[in-house]
């Protein structure tokens, strides 16, 4: 073959092909490879669709608020976000989805950050979205991986006579994380670990017919966010404790990570945290709201006082240690879907910022993803809304012209 000749890519040998398909670890990257041509497409069979995952129901049989005539279970749900740009277009516009792919089949778009679908949206326009995407058409790349636990009912809902008690304790669970992706779903030792009634922790191993709930070193605890990181799951609680839970012990042990610290904000009330894994490393990062009562003149309308620390997991001492910002990187803070992006990937975003969800941004005006964000800098640490920013509210809403052109 001549050096300067283009490769002919359907002539590579099966084995090294086959080679190639098994050091891939995302879906995404597997249906990227097989759409290179139809040789390709032929011999490499379509990767598994995570399966729908279900779930003893109730957590607790002994909860008071538990009416005896629900029934059903709950359902592990696996969703991915992406990046996703042209290949012949303007590079420059990229779109950030999210999507859940149901037991059908059928894909389902949601807000990047939020756990609902777009179908929330009514005024989106998302009748304008084309129906299918040429995966040679584009630069996809997994950014991250999200878990969700729905309650599924079963027969008859009962009458609702004290359900909104029962959504709080028994069905509505806050946060989940896994010990390893679907793709090895068949280990032995495939375990979730949850967050429930405002803040308990509950263990299930794959193959258990129920839960086992987590006994406290010290009794009483309320936890925040749960992380799956180097084969252990952590967890924290609103005071700043955070425990480790080796799920490869029959007995789940529990250690003492991180000792308890003083919480920052007007208050302490408004205070939350939130544990993200980033390659190897362990993060920790505390979102408050200043006294709310304070506002000076110079005060501009589209600032708020919600500011964010951020520390890293020392394994060595076994403490957080704080950090001064994230530099050339960008934290997304969502709804059990939380990632960082380095900035240059995305030339328009700078760094050592964080996008995040907050309550005071709703009924901002506008219908879409995004709507519902702000963005906290660290270089002035102040807050302000995502749509303040036009090049960057983009990633989020609305879609790219280019996308249209082929709907």
């Amino acid at each position: 073959m001549d050096s300067t000749s283009q490769p002919h890519w359907s002539s590579l040998p099966s084995d090294l092909l086959f080679n190639i398909a098994n050091i891939l670890d995302a879906r995404i990257d597997l249906l990227s490879l097989r759409a290179v041509c139809n040789p390709w497409r032929s011999s490499l069979p379509l990767p598994p669709k995570a399966p729908l995952l279900k779930l003893p129901f109730p957590i607790d049989p002994n909860n008071p608020n538990l009416n005896s005539n629900r029934h059903g279970h709950f359902a592990l749900i696996e969703s991915f976000s992406y990046s996703l740009e042209p290949i012949n277009r303007d590079p420059k516009r990229t779109w950030l989805i999210k999507i859940q792919e149901s037991e059908s089949g059928n894909v389902i778009l949601k807000d990047p950050l939020a756990r609902y679908p777009l179908a929330r949206y009514p005024l989106a326009g998302l009748d304008r979205l084309p129906k299918v995407l040429n995966l040679l058409d584009y630069r996809v790349k997994e950014i991250s991986k999200g878990y969700y636990v729905e309650f599924v009912e079963q027969g008859r809902a009962p009458y609702p006579s004290i359900f909104v008690n029962e959504m709080k304790s028994c069905i509505s669970i806050k946060q989940v994380a896994v010990s390893s992706s679907f793709d090895k779903i068949g280990d032995d030792g495939f375990v979730v670990l949850v967050i429930y009634n405002g803040g308990k922790l509950a263990l299930w191993r794959m193959g258990d017919e129920k839960w086992s709930t987590v006994n406290d070193i010290l009794e009483g605890h309320v936890y925040d966010s749960v992380a799956y990181s180097n084969g252990m799951f952590f967890a924290i609680a609103v005071n700043g404790l955070t425990i480790s839970i080796d799920p490869s012990k029959a007995s789940f042990e529990i250690m003492e990570v991180a000792p308890a610290k003083p919480r920052s904000g007007f208050g302490h009330g408004d205070t939350f945290k939130y544990l993200v894994k980033w390659f190897s490393d362990l993060f920790l990062i505390e979102k408050y709201h200043e006294d709310l009562f304070y506002w000076s003149e110079s005060d501009d309308e589209d600032d708020y006082h919600i500011k964010f620390k951020i520390y890293k997991m020392n394994d060595e001492e076994c403490d957080w240690v704080e950090m001064d910002g994230l530099k050339d990187v960008v934290l997304f803070l969502g709804d059990a879907c939380s990632f960082f992006v380095w900035a240059k990937d995305y030339a328009w975003w700078k760094g050592n910022c964080i996008c995040f969800l907050d309550y005071l941004f709703m009924g901002s005006g506008s219908d879409g993803p995004g709507s519902e964000a702000g963005i906290f800098d660290f270089e002035d640490g102040i807050s302000r809304r995502l749509s303040k920013f036009s090049s960057c509210s983009k990633l989020f809403w609305p879609p790219p012209s280019w996308l249209k052109h082929y709907s």
